[in-house]
């Protein structure tokens, strides 16, 4: 061990005191922010009352889509320390953040149509956990002036962590750093662990008794019924990272081809094999192999070509509905089997979760078949318990008679010809509920063009054909550049 407890004890104490700049944790719940919190716990507490002047606040971000017992590890630690810091006196406050509804993983993937994250379309990690734990440290130093951050980093865990860490280096305060993320000019980062191995860490939170009360040896086991040896990290910039590389995380990452703390808890642990719907969803739905499922256009509308074939952009209707209907299958299974063991209720996909995607898919997307209730119905065999919506403009009886009439006018483009007189009939009907007008006629110009290639085919074919056009307009500007002669040069002289 490089540094020693008393040592690093020590320079907490000496950093806390220095100045009135409040402090930010970074739990995860794995052993290396256990680590780094019980040394500062540890070392306020050996400070006298009238010292602990300055606040520590200790952030945990739930995405939402942790792993389960995970999850409820570290809610049930938050709990804990929120009750021990009050009895012991200490200005320790503990804080779950959460994403805001419109990041949350299923709104974005079942309820916009996103793809399963993938190396080229990160788009979890900024909206899952930066975006909540930006904005409380970014609100924080703002309002303070600044603030340090604490993070349970060490060295040698691997070149990507350490690539991060690097970028701490260069401080101009003892043991601090400066944050290089512009968002987070005014907070400082304090790395204690940085020096300290593995086995360092599990021998002090084995031997040292935990301060807030939970047992780190239920933590040890927790880690003995997995593999690999890392844990999810606080992210707090793009460069962090990501849970993907980590032990535990998010149980829908798609950034590694298995979730294998997952696969082997159930494997371990007979009290766990709850968790196997859940695992099975993730295999079989979570796939990045799945161009054929989404839809020839982006989000937009926009073509993109790339490499003589069009970029497909989000989930197709019937997938999500696949996708949510399935997603409530595993949800229930999980219920079901964790009741039986005597277990607390899982819940995969919130009420609120599924009324934001019900909203994205009748009003944004004006999929007015309203399938959001249909698919709990059929899954739970009860009333869909979420916000009611207006009436809307068709029934199910109606919507039948369009697709009917649609596979009869034009059999090859039926789809895209019932979508498109769906989206109009559902524009319209949004119009005449809110009696907006102003932007009415816009709105029906943009259905139009989004829907105005009958075929994938037809919408390549235009593609391939404006990008030509864009390529010769460009060579012939070029051409003319190079053959406009030369302006003369007018002289001071002529008279």
């Amino acid at each position: 061990m490089t540094n020693s407890v008393s040592q690093i004890i020590e320079e907490i104490q000496n950093l806390y005191l220095s100045d009135p700049v409040p402090w930010i944790i970074g739990y995860s719940g794995g052993k290396d922010s256990t680590a780094s919190l019980q040394l500062i716990w540890n070392a306020l507490s050996l400070l006298p009352k009238d010292q602990r002047r300055k606040d520590v606040h200790v952030i945990s971000t739930d995405t939402l889509v942790e792993n389960p017992v995970i999850a409820a590890w570290v809610e049930n630690s938050l709990l804990c320390m929120k009750l021990a810091a009050a009895n012991q006196g200490l200005p320790i406050k503990a804080h779950r953040l959460t994403p805001t509804m419109e990041n949350r993983f299923w709104v974005n993937l079942i309820g916009k149509g996103y793809p399963a994250p993938r190396p080229k379309f990160r788009w979890c990690t900024d909206r899952l956990k930066i975006s909540a734990s930006t904005a409380f440290i970014q609100n924080l130093s703002e309002s303070s002036g600044e603030a340090i951050l604490v993070l349970g980093q060490r060295r040698g865990e691997s070149q990507a962590r350490d690539k991060v860490m690097d970028q701490y280096s260069g401080s101009t305060r003892d043991r601090l750093s400066r944050n290089k993320d512009p968002k987070l000019a005014r907070v400082w980062v304090y790395l204690p662990i940085e020096s300290w191995s593995s086995d360092d860490v599990w021998e002090y939170i084995i031997t040292e008794p935990n301060p807030w009360g939970v047992d780190n040896q239920e933590l040890f086991n927790i880690y003995r019924g997995a593999t690999a040896d890392s844990e999810c990290p606080v992210v707090v910039d793009k460069s962090t990272p990501s849970c993907g590389d980590s032990r535990f995380g998010c149980y829908v990452c798609t950034m590694v081809t298995q979730d294998k703390s997952m696969q082997a808890m159930i494997q371990n642990d007979e009290q766990k094999r709850w968790m196997q719907p859940i695992l099975d969803y993730r295999n079989q739905y979570l796939a990045v192999e799945d161009r054929e499922l989404r839809d020839f256009r982006r989000m937009t509308g926009r073509l993109t070509v790339f490499k003589g074939t069009l970029v497909h952009g989000p989930y197709k209707q019937a997938y999500r509905a696949e996708l949510l209907e399935n997603l409530l299958r595993a949800q229930r299974a999980v219920q079901i089997a964790a009741k039986s063991q005597g277990g607390e209720a899982i819940e995969l996909i919130s009420i609120d979760e599924l009324d934001e995607i019900r909203r994205i898919w009748v009003e944004e997307k004006r999929e007015i078949d309203d399938l959001v209730p249909d698919i709990f119905e059929q899954v739970y065999e009860r009333a869909y318990p979420g916000r009611e919506l207006e009436p809307l403009p068709l029934d199910r009886g109606d919507l039948a008679v369009l697709k009917q009439v649609a596979e009869e006018l034009d059999p090859e483009a039926s789809e895209e010809l019932f979508k498109l007189t769906r989206s109009l009939l559902g524009a319209q009907f949004q119009s005449m509920q809110t009696q907006k007008r102003s932007k009415h006629l816009d709105e029906l110009e943009e259905i139009l063009q989004f829907h105005a290639f009958r075929t994938e085919s037809e919408a390549l074919e235009f593609a391939l054909t404006n990008e030509e056009r864009a390529t010769q307009s460009a060579e012939v500007e070029i051409l003319n550049d190079e053959l406009a002669e030369p302006v003369p040069k007018t002289s001071n002289n002529t008279k």
